[in-house]
């Protein structure tokens, strides 16, 4: 009898561990709120494929318990920073956002995470999984030949089943004829599972060769810019300074329907938008990745027509590296300008320590070069350089300079979480009649704190310029929408939008989502009273055509464009004035645009030598 009871125990333990894997992967794909299909091949691949792991497991550690244990802490970790990363961004943990886990101290400072249903039903459920997996752990010994026929027996497995063209056979469409879409793995993640369309978007390559694209169409495409470079670009002898400052999340809260102030946050940028060059920049992200407007304007590429995930600052060689030759600093610096970038924040982050210099930067000053710096707000215990100290540090570089200086300013202190405990004191107070709660106006108001110290910054470089005795021109932008609170949550609440994630917003909701203001002056010559709306590929170009200097033909070629279409991201797209949700793909400006940026990125570099000399 005590010998049937122990076949039983033995029988269970080794039944249990199926079912384990299956229980884990319902548990945890909860979280997946994407998920909107029962999909039998997505669920039977992922359970084999979590069990086929747990047995790899079982190997190593020679203990079922401790190798159960591993595998849902290591799912959960997956699972949960999915769904925070989708809440916050309205984007899916893929496989490239391993790159920020080098930053990823700095990354939870950034990040307003509340505790939600779903991360803690998962957490409950896999620890009450692990409890039966204890006591069938006791019954479960392998000897080192049934170890190494099971390593042997799965590795091979894993091998047949996701290395080879039988798990593409089924997936692959799904991902190709969406590759091109900004969120197109939102979609894989929808269909399949978080678990499996994290591994197919690791392997799936989502920059199909372009149509068309060879030798003759490119160097046909550069004949038409280089014959008609006469007819926009034109050369001043003046050589300005030229100040560029991307305030972080800098936007006009006044655009937020019903919701009133107690003092206008942003008195500045009122009074400057009558009496200065002003329009609204069409950012390629909300809420974060400061990196990729970053990347576009400084470069003159467009996160539309890079890799989906892609962060260009953690792939050198072929975002920054293979471009560096024009870009817009390397550009200035071609014109005899000294070239600074200036931020408040570490070097290392974002890679701008290595970035920097290869995109043509001959000095980046960073918060390590700021042993003299005030602070005003924190985030996870650190302290963030103030707006005011990044102004006057701005202000004494201007003036140190000998010769003509193209200085990129990024600031640091309007920086989300907008959480209520950021700042000691918040001066402008906000009233939405009953619509927000307490808590979404406390985040609203600490954001109006930092903006309102940006828009101070705004007005000081204004009377400093103005009253500098050399020729300068200041460009002033937000670099994203602020994430307020989690997600979307205000913006649809006050009624903003009508639509709570990102990815179903209509092109007019999306215009509002992914547009945040510019600034332009100069005190020595009459800038335009508007570029328009404009996207930041093209908002370099037109402050360097401003400034008078001599343009690379890649720049050239930018102003060509600009007068086909003026924006566009992977939400929407417009072209003399007109908000589409697609970008117009059969637009003579935007397939010249992609097929110059897939040959320099991605392609041959046919073009390369002649984009990025002068005429």
């Amino acid at each position: 009898m005590i010998e049937t009871d122990s076949i039983i125990r033995k029988r269970f333990s080794y039944a249990y561990l199926p079912v384990f894997t299956f229980m884990l992967y319902l548990s945890l794909e909860m979280q997946n709120t994407l998920y909107t299909a029962y999909a039998w091949f997505a669920l039977t691949v992922s359970c084999a494929l979590i069990l086929l792991a747990f047995f790899i497991l079982i190997v190593v550690t020679n203990n079922v318990f401790i190798s159960g244990i591993l595998l849902s802490i290591i799912l959960l970790l997956f699972y949960t920073a999915n769904f925070y990363r989708l809440q916050q961004t309205g984007w899916v943990l893929i496989p490239t956002d391993i790159n920020l886990a080098r930053h990823i101290r700095g990354m939870v400072a950034f990040t307003n995470i509340h505790i939600m249903c779903q991360p803690v039903c998962s957490i409950l459920c896999v620890v009450a999984l692990n409890v039966p997996l204890y006591h069938a752990s006791k019954c479960i010994k392998l000897d080192v030949r049934k170890r190494a026929a099971t390593f042997v027996t799965s590795s091979l497995i894993v091998f047949l089943l996701f290395f080879t063209v039988f798990l593409k056979m089924e997936s692959e469409l799904d991902i190709s004829a969406s590759a091109s879409h900004v969120m197109s793995y939102n979609e894989v993640y929808a269909a399949q599972g978080a678990f499996l369309g994290f591994f197919l978007v690791g392997f799936a390559d989502d920059m199909e060769p372009l149509a068309g694209y060879d030798c003759e169409y490119i160097e046909e495409l550069t004949s038409h810019v280089v014959n008609n470079a006469g007819l926009l670009a034109s050369i001043d002898g003046t050589r300005p300074n030229v100040i560029v400052v991307m305030s972080e999340a800098f936007w006009d809260p006044a655009r937020l329907p019903h919701v009133t102030f107690s003092d206008d946050p942003l008195p500045n940028f009122r009074k400057l938008q009558g009496a200065a060059t002003s329009g609204n920049v069409v950012a390629p992200s909300f809420g974060g990745m400061t990196s990729h407007t970053e990347f576009e304007f400084l470069t003159g590429n467009a996160m539309r027509f890079a890799g989906f995930g892609d962060i260009p600052y953690y792939d050198t060689d072929t975002y920054i590296n293979i471009d560096s030759g024009r870009s817009l600093p390397e550009m200035f610096r071609h014109n005899g300008y000294q070239t600074v970038a200036l931020h408040t924040y570490t070097a290392s982050f974002f890679c701008r320590d290595e970035v920097y210099p290869m995109l043509g930067f001959d000095n980046f000053i960073a918060e390590e070069d700021m042993p003299d710096a005030f602070y005003k707000g924190s985030l996870d215990s650190h302290e963030l350089i103030a707006d005011e100290y990044f102004c006057d540090m701005l202000i004494e570089i201007v003036e140190d300079a000998d010769d003509p200086l193209f200085l990129f300013g990024i600031t640091m202190q309007n920086h989300t979480p907008f959480l209520p405990d950021k700042y000691d004191l918040t001066r402008i107070k906000a009233d939405s009649s009953g619509i927000l709660s307490s808590e979404d106006i406390a985040y609203l108001e600490t954001y109006l704190e930092g903006v309102n110290d940006a828009d101070t910054v705004l007005g000081r470089l204004y009377d400093f310029t103005m009253g500098f005795n050399e020729p300068t021109i200041v460009l002033y932008f937000g670099d994203h929408l602020p994430g307020l609170t989690m997600g979307t949550g205000i913006y649809l609440d006050l009624g903003y939008i009508s639509e709570a994630r990102l990815d179903d917003l209509s092109a007019e909701d999306a215009y509002k989502m992914y547009t945040t203001p510019y600034i332009a002056f100069s005190n020595y010559m009459e800038l335009p009273a508007s570029w328009g709306d404009v996207s930041p590929y093209f908002l370099g170009a037109l402050l360097a055509d401003a400034a008078g200097i001599e343009l690379n033909y890649y720049y050239v070629f930018l102003l060509q464009a600009f007068e086909k279409f003026q924006a566009m991201n992977g939400y929407l797209s417009i072209v003399d004035g007109i908000i589409s949700e697609m970008p117009h793909e059969s637009n003579p400006g935007i397939e010249m645009f992609e097929a110059f940026q897939y040959d320099t990125l991605f392609g041959a570099g046919y073009a390369d030598v002649t984009m990025a000399s002068f005429p």
